[in-house]
């Protein structure tokens, strides 16, 4: 029997990303969806078929769901999964899990209490390449892990932001938006938790007032180590060392500075043009859309873990295994979406709520990678190693 499903959101993730990947699995039915946007909700539920609510509180009392993913903007997080954690309904929410320690700590107690299962995502920490990596790590065949070494340079910051994504109070920026990705990673890959956190991050445009790079050293319990780089100005780009294969799986050319270029000619609110572009049925939709049969493995930039045997890094199909008896590809075991992007999360959840498998990316998890982004922010502020 399919896990019936609704989204709540229906912004770039929910409805381009995530919403998608539900209609197309086999293990799943979208059966609702939720937003306060009338255009896109009509849109998107005559699209797809199913039943359009305003609010996630009706959606929850009117269809017959056994599962949520909630997509809506970081500062509702902990009330939208303790509203569906009341009601019994299982959960995959967008990383990051909330933006306050308090608000985490009232998810993780709600969705105990409740007794329903949990999972923080879609996050590049969920990938299969990093799984596979973090497969190689737990078989032992490469020894232990002595540091991960992250790095990542994108056009984040210059692609057309609501007010509130460019305000690190309410969750915008780098720290809470693409951070998490590669602390899951780290996380996952190690099968370490983070004990001391020691960072910079700043903000080089008056104009994007929130942090758009950050340098961290982490330190795992284990005694191994961590670095995370990431910079979101829309100049160097590290897919040009990954092969030239984008974040999600995208074959792509040398574009530096387009996204800078389509803020300096925009017409009109910046909200608008990211409606317009990253919104339901617009171009980006349409390109991966289209993208689907060509695409590679999804990855987040530049990614190299270090073990006593080999070095281990995502390669455009699989893991490339540097060992001591020289160079090899392990291939990542297909997902029974298709390798849909979203596939690992919404199969993650489907195997705990069949009894499959345990969630690794629990309500706790996301707890923790709140404290380290919590942390990075401290860490830039007061100059010091923040132990956790």
């Amino acid at each position: 029997m399919k896990i019936r499903f609704g989204v709540c959101g229906l912004g770039f993730a929910g409805s381009v990303l995530m919403g998608p990947d539900l209609k197309a699995h086999p293990d799943v039915e979208l059966v609702a969806a939720c937003d306060p946007n009338s255009d896109v909700r009509g849109r998107f539920c005559k699209d797809a078929g199913v039943p359009g609510f305003e609010t996630l509180e009706d959606m929850l009392r009117e269809a017959k769901l056994d599962a949520v993913y909630i997509a809506s903007p970081h500062q509702f997080h902990a009330q939208n999964v303790i509203e569906a954690a009341r009601r019994g309904i299982h959960v995959i929410v967008e990383k990051p899990l909330t933006i306050s320690l308090d608000d985490a700590e009232q998810m993780v107690e709600a969705v105990d209490k409740a007794g329903i299962h949990l999972v923080v995502g879609p996050s590049r920490g969920n990938d299969p390449v990093v799984r596979k990596m973090r497969d190689i790590v737990l078989s032992g065949e490469v020894g232990r892990v002595a540091m991960v070494n992250c790095w990542n340079y994108t056009d984040f910051l210059y692609r057309p932001r609501r007010p509130e994504e460019l305000d690190t109070s309410k969750g915008g920026g780098i720290i809470f938006n693409q951070m998490p990705h590669a602390i899951d990673s780290v996380k996952a890959i190690s099968n370490q938790k983070v004990v001391a956190v020691r960072a910079v991050a700043g903000r080089l445009d008056p104009d994007r007032p929130t942090e758009g790079h950050c340098s961290a050293f982490l330190t795992l319990e284990g005694g191994a180590c961590a670095t995370i780089v990431y910079s979101g100005y829309d100049h160097f780009d590290t897919d040009e060392l990954q092969f030239w294969i984008g974040e999600v799986g995208n074959p792509k050319t040398a574009n530096h500075g387009s996204a800078r270029k389509v803020l300096r000619e925009l017409k009109g609110s910046e909200r608008d043009l990211r409606i317009q572009r990253y919104g339901y049925g617009g171009p980006v939709a349409q390109g991966l859309a289209s993208l689907q049969d060509k695409r590679k493995q999804a990855h987040f930039g530049v990614m190299v873990a270090s073990c006593q045997h080999a070095d281990l890094r995502p390669s455009p199909d699989g893991v490339l295994v540097y060992a001591d008896e020289g160079l090899r590809e392990v291939g990542v075991q297909p997902t029974r979406g298709g390798n849909r992007l979203s596939d690992t999360t919404i199969e993650e959840l489907v195997d705990a709520i069949r009894g499959r498998a345990p969630v690794l990316r629990d309500a706790r998890w996301g707890m923790d990678t709140v404290r380290i982004c919590l942390a990075l922010l401290e860490s830039t502020r007061t100059g010091d190693q923040v132990r956790l």
